[in-house]
């Protein structure tokens, strides 16, 4: 795969395998499936989604009734249950905070993002009996954004053992500034330039690492939906959406000899074949751009099974799912003398990706004495997510790729309950919780969310819906993948390696508040 091929990452599985390391990423390597930059990592994120991010809809699982705007994307035929066409508009503020330990050092960073979460309208139609409900307009379901902070001293790897891999489409700009350089004078493999100039190949003092990882963006529909009484008790709907959703990932990796490991005056930087000088730091700056779209269907019924309990069913068909990526990358190297040398790179790339269909089952409780229980049981296997690179002469990039996604992530059920209690026909309180578990197959990482709320009609036309989302989670992720040689293969031929993983253990909160305007029409 080429650099104007592919997109630019750490290492994709793709790259590895096509060096020629096995048959999949997980059997020959160390490596953290649980890296972003991973094709598998970003289809599973971007194909997946949440609760609809409206105040109500976020708390009541609208698959086996009516609780909000966005309960379409539970269950379609829920719109049913609209008794009073409506408009709505919303705002979401989300912040994330993060402790990380990285080489027994802790850390904390944060990220703040603000966005529109919901806009639309709902029109009930006129009927002598049963229900006819439309409604179209924007919801969003996914949320982003992530911060990683580290300090730290490596002892074991260098962010450029990851340059120096035979395929790393970083090898040009990291040779250009001296980040890597030939390994032996046969100059058909690359060294980091940290472990050249030593007695034994691949010595390694140690260096000073600082970074700093932001991710942001978000996902959501603009969807039309339609829900009916066909008949008496039974309610059907369908809906169709335009999935739309773009991703933003940021990192500045910084290495130091904060302790002058590395002062030999080895390299030859003004190219008087003469060594001069030797490496002081490297400074790495890369940017990740996406957008992403598709087409979702969804179809639902719901049966009332007597004046206050409903059970629902609905059924998200897969979807294919286009993904435009683009990439920049730049490497600064600043050495001993004060010389620095500077290089960069950028490419684009398009690919699709099928996300499987998901199936949701609820039950709810409606307005009973006040109160309204609603409950979801949401199945979905991310094991089924399949890579198209589109192009013939990357099928056997693709076909890994699939292999790896089919053997790394899992089928997981998702739970979700919510409660309602009208205090008066002018305030409502509501309360729930969510559980997500990990969709990978060799980590246990489960995401719990506590979800909290009111409403208030403020005229008799206008309700002000307020929620607060709470999600905590620990897991252990990949900062950066990189080359372990086996130097053992010297002199008679170039070093064989393995693919390990630095990485980070982190315990994230994320907080997201809504607020909502609800007027009538």
């Amino acid at each position: 795969m080429s650099e104007n091929s592919i997109k630019i990452t750490i290492l994709s599985v793709s790259l590895i395998l096509t060096a020629g390391v096995g048959t999949s990423l997980a059997q020959v390597t160390g490596a953290n499936p649980n890296n972003r930059l991973l094709y598998s990592n970003q289809a599973t994120l971007f194909g997946d989604y949440g609760q609809p991010l409206d105040p109500v809809s976020l708390i009541l699982p609208g698959t086996a009734f009516g609780a909000g705007f966005g309960s379409y994307q539970d269950n379609p035929a829920s719109a049913a249950f609209f008794r009073e066409s409506f408009g709505e508009a919303g705002f979401s503020l989300r912040s994330v905070e993060e402790e990380s330990i990285y080489r027994g050092n802790s850390r904390l960073a944060d990220d703040q993002q603000t966005t529109l979460s919901n806009l639309g309208v709902v029109y009930v139609f006129p009927t002598t009996r049963g229900s006819l409900v439309a409604g179209a307009g924007y919801t969003q379901h996914s949320s982003f954004n992530r911060a990683l902070s580290l300090r730290a001293r490596n002892n074991v790897s260098s962010i450029t053992d990851n340059f120096k891999t035979p395929g790393s489409s970083y090898a040009d700009i990291a040779f250009n500034t001296f980040a890597t350089d030939y390994g032996d004078e046969f100059q058909d493999w690359d060294e980091s330039i940290f472990r050249i100039g030593f007695d034994q190949p691949g010595d390694f003092l140690g260096i000073d690492q600082n970074a700093e990882i932001f991710e942001s963006g978000y996902g959501g529909e603009f969807s039309a939906f339609l829900g009916t009484e066909i008949r008496k008790n039974l309610m059907i709907g369908f809906s169709l959406g335009l999935l739309n959703g773009n991703y933003t990932y940021t990192r500045a990796f910084q290495e130091i000899d904060g302790f002058n490991d590395y002062s030999s005056d080895f390299l030859d930087v003004d190219g008087d074949g003469t060594g001069e000088t030797d490496i002081d730091r490297i400074l790495l700056d890369d940017r990740i751009e996406v957008d992403y779209s598709g087409i979702r269907l969804r179809l639902g019924a719901i049966y009332k099974i007597n004046k206050h309990l409903n059970a629902g069913a609905s059924y998200a068909f897969g979807t294919r799912i286009q993904v435009d990526e683009l990439f920049s990358a730049n490497i600064a190297t600043t050495f001993d003398n004060g010389e620095m040398f500077e290089d960069d790179i950028d490419s684009e790339f398009r690919y699709f990706f099928t996300f499987p269909a998901r199936t949701s089952l609820g039950l709810a409780v409606t307005d009973y004495k006040g109160l309204t229980i609603s409950a979801s049981a949401e199945y979905v296997d991310y094991s089924g997510t399949e890579i198209d690179f589109v192009q013939s002469r990357l099928l056997e990039d693709q076909q890994i790729e699939n292999e790896f996604i089919s053997e790394t992530f899992s089928p997981v059920w998702n739970v979700r309950v919510g409660a309602a209690y009208d205090l008066s026909p002018f305030a409502t309180l509501r309360g729930g919780f969510a559980v997500y578990p990990d969709k990978f197959e060799t980590s246990d990482n489960d995401r719990g969310v506590l979800l909290f709320g009111a409403g208030f009609t403020l005229t008799d036309n206008v309700r002000l819906e307020l929620a607060a989302q709470y999600t905590n989670w620990e897991e252990t992720s990949a900062v950066y993948d990189y080359a372990e040689y086996d130097y053992s293969d010297l002199p008679d031929s170039s070093p064989s390696f393995t693919i390990g993983s630095e990485n980070a253990n982190r315990n994230a909160d994320r907080w997201n508040m809504l607020a909502t305007i609800k007027f009538g029409l």
